[in-house]
């Protein structure tokens, strides 16, 4: 196995890629602690694709329920297929008018979202090059602005300095887009690149990464860059005129090393004002924080200044452990990544949503996926849970909540449970792509609104890793996400649209790709989700009279979650 920079150096890699059987790269350098260590490789295998091609799995509906139309979004065959073969996919994706656009490293999907017809597929690298940038990329995030009836992509640029961001000329994803590189980390990295949107403006936070940053780690803190909406969404072409990056350097053995916290999420909000909010999880205290970046207008952010952070006081957290899957070989590698926040960030109703992978304090040392409601203005804890029951490990979960106060966390769900209770035709711990559906209570309380929690997709194979061919032991680290979306249809804001990760069959004979080297391949799936009729909303007048009876419907829907089976399905 040759190991070789890919974040820091991948165009050298791309250079070797004829010669290797299986390339991998790891950034090592980029550590805060073992838990925030980053790991991504490239491979490019012989008969990748075999007699099968590349296939997918049939499109699912549903008449009645919270799950109401699913389908198969670029896999790593896809990615494959135009030689950027990464893991892990970083799936990402968003709805629009009449579209699904979904990027993963690799592969990039254009989907109508009435039929689930793949309209467009290239790699990431053809999408850039159309948009105006050259090189290599990776880290994809996406978002449909609603209002200016547009889309917005950012990834690396050529150089893992730089970042880049796409716009489209319309909310056709399939017609031009426009693009502007911009400095993101002079010399180093410019990791993890976060989106958020609100009334005044675009925030994309980093992580910053330099060899001999400082004594013990390559981390050299994090800028988040705020950017007006007029620069971006002007109807010509992107700009980052009138941009403010707001630098935080990590100083070791100094307190300022918490001022910003690691992964830093905007606040999506459609809350007018000249005040945006961002929130992360602090890598030192294992503690959320949050600061607010005022001075703010939609044409520019120069005068932005961001307040101090205040530190949140949540429930305990540490990183999950490894989650687990019915492999004899591989029974508990599957990377939970760790207690960042590692997706969008929504305000609604005067609240803040957030969730994260935790692990769940027991002996056994299970990962969920911890909600987290705030006061958008105290920054009061409202409520705080974790998903999860039983021997199954939760993770890599995201959220969206809209007006009204409905909300949709995707996640993925595995277990060493190998019978299949759910009549699929496959172990229940394969890993599975689920959603639960809830509304917010008037105390900020999350009321489960479907029962429990709904399959959506499950794994094809009981034992996927990354490494090594099939039924060998996993070699390296084993990168699963980084990270899951849900987005809100701009048509119907009832209809939640989320995308996460599944483990596809394996790149061999049995799997049905002759010629194959026998390697894990990842997939991803789209699905629609009802989320109903919303509550009503009291006025504040009523609240204290609504007490007693919220108190008993949470009683009950918590009674109802606990008594559904985790093998429920649609």
């Amino acid at each position: 196995m040759t190991n070789v920079p890919f974040k820091t150096s991948r165009s050298a890699a791309y250079l070797g890629i004829a010669l290797l059987s299986l390339m991998t790269a790891g950034v090592h350098a980029q550590v805060i602690k073992d838990a925030y260590a980053e790991f991504e490789h490239m491979e490019l295998l012989s008969g990748d694709l075999g007699v099968g091609g590349i296939g997918g799995a049939a499109p699912v509906k549903n008449a009645s329920g919270p799950y109401l139309f699913g389908f198969e979004g670029p896999s790593q065959y896809n990615a494959a297929s135009f030689a950027r073969n990464f893991i892990p996919p970083d799936t990402m994706g968003a709805v629009g008018k009449t579209q699904f656009v979904a990027t993963t490293n690799g592969a990039y999907g254009i989907y109508d979202k009435a039929t689930g017809n793949n309209l467009s597929m290239q790699s990431d690298v053809a999408f850039w090059a159309a948009a105006g940038q050259t090189g290599a990329n990776g880290d994809t995030r996406i978002m449909y602005n609603a209002a200016a009836s547009r889309w917005v992509a950012v990834s690396f640029g050529a150089s893992v300095s730089d970042l880049q961001i796409a716009v489209s000329n319309t909310d056709n994803a399939l017609g031009a887009w426009k693009s502007v590189k911009f400095t993101g980390f002079a010399g180093g990295t410019a990791d993890y690149p976060t989106l958020a949107l609100d009334k005044n403006a675009v925030y994309i936070g980093t992580n910053n990464f330099l060899t001999g940053c400082n004594p013990s780690t390559s981390f050299c803190g994090t800028t988040l860059n705020v950017i007006p909406l007029n620069s971006l969404f002007n109807g010509v072409a992107p700009t980052v005129a009138n941009m403010k990056q707001i630098v935080t350097p990590y100083v070791e053995g100094s307190s300022s090393n918490l001022d910003r916290g690691f992964a830093l999420q905007g606040v999506n909000s459609q809350s007018a004002g000249s005040t945006g909010k961002v929130v992360a999880n602090s890598a030192f205290t294992n503690d959320n924080l949050i600061f607010s970046v005022n001075g703010l207008t939609a044409s520019s952010a120069t005068a932005a200044t961001v307040s101090a952070s205040s530190y949140l006081g949540v429930d305990p957290l540490s990183d999950p452990n490894p989650a687990r899957q019915p492999s004899a070989t591989n029974p508990q590698v599957i990377d939970a990544l760790d207690q960042r926040i590692s997706s969008s960030v929504y305000e609604a109703q005067g609240k803040l949503f957030t969730v994260q992978s935790v692990d769940d304090g027991s002996p056994t040392g299970h990962a969920r996926v911890r909600y987290t409601v705030l006061d958008a203005n105290t920054h009061a804890i409202l409520d705080q849970g974790n998903l999860g029951t039983g021997d199954f490990d939760y993770f890599q979960g995201s959220i969206a909540v809209n007006a009204a106060g409905q909300v949709v966390i995707g996640y993925n769900r595995s277990g060493s449970q190998t019978a299949d209770l759910n009549g699929d035709g496959l172990p229940d711990g394969n890993v599975s792509f689920m959603e639960q559906t809830f509304q917010t209570g008037a105390n900020g309380h999350l009321i489960s609104t479907n029962g429990g929690e709904t399959l959506l997709k499950v794994s094809l194979t009981s034992d996927y890793h990354n490494g090594s061919v099939a039924g060998g032991v996993a070699a390296g680290r084993q990168r699963w996400g980084d990270y899951s979306q849900v987005s809100i249809d701009p048509n119907d804001p009832s209809k939640f649209w989320v995308i996460g990760e599944f483990a596809r069959e394996f790149n061999n004979d049995a799997g049905g790709h002759p010629g194959g080297t026998g390697g894990s391949r990842w997939g991803t799936w789209i699905a629609e989700i009802d989320a109903g009729t919303p509550l009503p909303v009291p006025e504040p007048s009523s609240y204290v009279l609504m007490i007693s009876g919220l108190a008993a419907i949470g009683f009950i829907a918590k009674r109802r979650r606990s008594l559904v089976p985790d093998s429920q399905t649609a």
